[in-house]
């Protein structure tokens, strides 16, 4: 019975710490979020970076992403359903926008702190995001 208040204690103090913790994240853009089903996917993930490939991948994921240069190189591979990528800018301007890319590999030019958004349907591939060609 002692233990209960020490441990109400530590929850209350527990809780804005783990707040704190989840906006710094959010501010300096170390992972990603998602609203998306993900099968077999293997991924990797810095910040000036972002790649994965996978069986299936079904919804959205969004990044922050902090290009080490004033380029960004963003390389997809389908082979099968669809993918759409779109960057933002720190003013949320889309500076990039490309729907059913397909295979392909685009140049974004690109200054600062980007937003990155993926929407996926049923898509077998990958993709690879870097300021590093």
């Amino acid at each position: 019975m002692k233990n209960k208040p020490k441990n109400a204690k530590l929850m209350i103090l527990m809780i804005p710490v783990a707040v704190m913790v989840f906006f710094l994240v959010l501010r300096l853009g170390s992972g990603s979020f998602r609203s998306a089903v993900r099968i077999g996917y293997v991924g990797s993930e810095g910040r000036s970076s972002w790649s994965g490939s996978y069986r299936s991948l079904d919804g959205k994921m969004w990044k922050n992403i902090h290009p080490e240069g004033d380029m960004l190189h963003i390389r997809v591979e389908t082979q099968s359903g669809t993918i759409s990528i779109q960057v933002k800018d720190k003013e949320g301007n889309v500076i990039f926008s490309e729907n059913d890319m397909g295979t392909n590999n685009f140049d974004v030019e690109v200054q600062g702190k980007v937003s990155v958004l993926i929407e996926a349907d049923n898509h077998r591939g990958g993709f690879e995001i870097s300021s590093e060609p």
